[in-house]
């Protein structure tokens, strides 16, 4: 029941800008149970994560002021099982080495049975976290983030919206979540993509990106690529702060 929402400029931007959008997402969607944002830093991606509400954490949103950045990557967490509340289960994601961020949405109905292929490299319960370090093994195996993305959703199962955010390359979304749909437009001189609040019509637009354009729906089972020339890619294709400093 998360909410996901990506952010590409050509120029750096403030992160209050994308954390103005998330907190509205936050009041009209399901989410307060856990919020983080991860961006691109010259070389490396960041990271803060707080496993309560962005409305409430004022002191995470002061240290971030200074931060300034063209990709931003934000999850809002609401999770299926609430018992994995907790730092460790708050997206997004980090590599260890800052190589990039990932996030999801949905339910990965497997994860269970691949936990223990990650024994010692889980620090949590959620089940996103077995995707990200499945994801993380298939690219270090030699899989392109797009096809390994896809490849986590089939393995897994379940449903998945999934967000990737490297510190070079394009920041990729995927769609797979039949009750909350991605959604692609302009806002601000950004490019972006955002769930949709698992509100079957656009009231996304409506409460929460009212000034937005060029808003075309991402189909299910295909990834996009945000802040690049070559956008689609059809299916079948191949912190800082009072929470945690990373």
């Amino acid at each position: 029941m998360c909410e996901l929402l990506l952010a590409v400029w050509p120029e750096p931007r403030p992160s209050g800008e994308v954390l103005s959008w998330a907190a509205g997402l936050e009041r009209f969607g399901v989410g307060g149970f856990g919020w983080g944002v991860a961006w691109r830093d010259g070389d490396v991606v960041r990271r803060y994560r707080n496993p309560g509400r962005l409305a409430d954490d004022a002191t995470g949103r002061a240290q971030l002021e200074q931060v300034r950045s063209t990709h931003f990557m934000v999850h809002l967490r609401r999770p299926s099982q609430l018992t994995t509340i907790a730092l460790a289960d708050t997206q997004p994601f980090l590599a260890d080495d800052g190589s990039f961020a990932f996030e999801h949405n949905g339910r990965l109905d497997g994860a269970d049975g691949f936990r223990a292929q990650f024994h010692g490299r889980l620090e949590g319960r959620a089940d996103t976290e077995v995707g990200f370090r499945l994801f993380e093994q298939l690219v270090q195996e030699g899989s392109e983030p797009a096809a390994a993305l896809r490849e986590v959703h089939r393995q897994l199962g379940g449903t998945a919206n999934f967000g990737y955010l490297p510190a070079a390359g394009p920041a990729l979304v995927y769609a797979g979540v039949p009750a909350n749909d991605v959604w692609r437009f302009r806002l601000a001189g950004a490019e972006v993509a955002s769930t949709a609040l698992h509100s079957s019509d656009q009231a996304v637009f409506d409460f929460c990106f009212p000034e937005s354009t060029e808003r075309s729906q991402v189909a299910p089972g295909s990834i996009e690529a945000l802040g690049e020339s070559e956008l689609p890619v059809a299916p079948g294709a191949a912190g800082i702060g009072a929470a945690e400093a990373s």
